[in-house]
């Protein structure tokens, strides 16, 4: 199969502040760069060159799919070419063109939005098994705050299953001017964290951990994911929240340090003892929606869906053909060799945990927003109480 080029729709807008995106380029130069990427960033640019045709097709007689056989279906990635969410979708892409006679992806990244966008897509997508989606698991937060850009309801989605899940991590960097959580919560001055966008899971968990613990971390968007750790090791931001086990590499490199463990996700052996941000709020019942959220969020990653109303026998086809794909132990190498250990759920109970997360949410919507609004305050250097609640 020849390899194709995604359709990369157009350029990111760039962040505002030349000086210091010139600045990080003069350090990059005089050595900076020289820091260990993982397998992950090396195979980031493969990737996007080779498409998802370097497979041979040796299709198995375990199950037979039929609506899904000689298919050529768009798999739409809610984020830039080379990150995690790509890498995997690409490589669930070719493993599944081998189980499938004639069934060819055509891979489209919509990164506007940080998936938003690609989701509304979905939404109003076609229900005869041409489309599937994977994104950020940042959109139930967006669904439940009602921000700007949704146009679409997750507990109507036709869901494949998931692939991982991933512990987030407050970390700090060696420009850092606090040594552990205590230190930064004592701060008055604002700590600056880099993240990718104001509608991701990493930016609405910062603003919670103000209102909550009283923290002043100041998220800087703009940052796709290995800018985000860049951005630390340079001193550049002092903070960003990365993911075990697909940032194991950051938190390996000197003066990199875990002070926070947003959720309640494996870790390694030297970070055990960190925070635990939902034990920090345990007599405090009333931050429950958050812990929920944030549990959420990191058991939901790389997750794959097809549009609501997806014809109930070609769904069927979907989610067994995912469900055979992770177990082949090609597949789960193929992941492994990205940095990314598989803990798959299925269609079904990926709904489940979903529908959870959503429950009562114009209840607790007010709640979210007003924590979230009291976060940034405390981000901007205004005095606030919300923690103390």
């Amino acid at each position: 199969m020849a390899a194709r080029v995604p359709d990369l729709g157009p350029k990111p807008r760039q962040r505002s502040g030349g000086n210091m995106r010139e600045s990080r380029k003069i350090r990059q130069c005089s050595g900076m760069s020289s820091v260990r990427r993982t397998r992950r960033h090396f195979l980031a640019g493969s990737a996007a060159f080779i498409g998802i045709g370097g497979f041979a097709r040796g299709v198995r007689a375990d199950r037979t799919f039929p609506h899904l056989v000689d298919r050529t279906v768009t798999m739409m990635i809610g984020a830039e070419v080379g990150g995690g969410f790509d890498l995997c979708g690409r490589t669930l892409a070719r493993h599944m063109e081998t189980l499938v006679p004639g069934l060819r992806f055509e891979i489209k990244n919509v990164t506007q939005a940080s998936g938003m966008l690609g989701a509304k897509i979905l939404q109003t997508g076609p229900t005869d098994g041409s489309m599937i989606l994977t994104c950020s698991p940042a959109l139930i937060s967006g669904q439940l705050l009602g921000v700007e850009g949704v146009a679409f309801d997750l507990r109507q989605w036709s869901w494949l299953g998931k692939l991982t899940s991933e512990t987030y991590l407050l970390v700090k960097g060696p420009g850092a001017d606090f040594a552990n959580l205590e230190e930064l919560r004592a701060k008055q001055a604002p700590s600056s964290m880099s993240v990718r966008s104001t509608s991701g899971a990493i930016y609405y968990q910062a603003l919670w951990t103000n209102a909550v613990l009283g923290t002043r971390i100041k998220p800087v968007p703009g940052y796709k994911s290995v800018e985000r750790e860049m951005a630390v090791l340079h001193g550049e931001v002092m903070l960003t929240v990365d993911t075990y086990p697909a940032g194991q590499q950051l938190l390996e490199t000197p003066g990199v340090d875990v002070i926070l463990r947003m959720d309640s996700g494996p870790v390694p052996e030297r970070f055990r003892s960190r925070p635990l941000f939902a034990d920090l709020v345990a007599d405090r019942p009333a931050y429950a929606p958050i812990v929920a959220l944030n549990e959420a969020t990191a058991r939901a990653s790389r997750w794959f869906a097809a549009p609501p109303g997806t014809d109930p026998a070609i769904l069927a086809d979907w989610q067994a053909l995912f469900e055979e794909t992770i177990a082949l132990s090609a597949f789960e190498a193929d992941l492994n060799r990205l940095d990314f250990t598989l803990d798959p759920m299925t269609g079904t109970e990926l709904a489940g945990l979903v529908d959870g997360a959503l429950a009562d949410m114009e209840r607790t919507r007010a709640f979210l927003k007003s924590t979230l609004d009291c976060g940034k305050a405390l981000a901007d250097g205004e005095d606030a109480a919300c923690h103390q609640s």
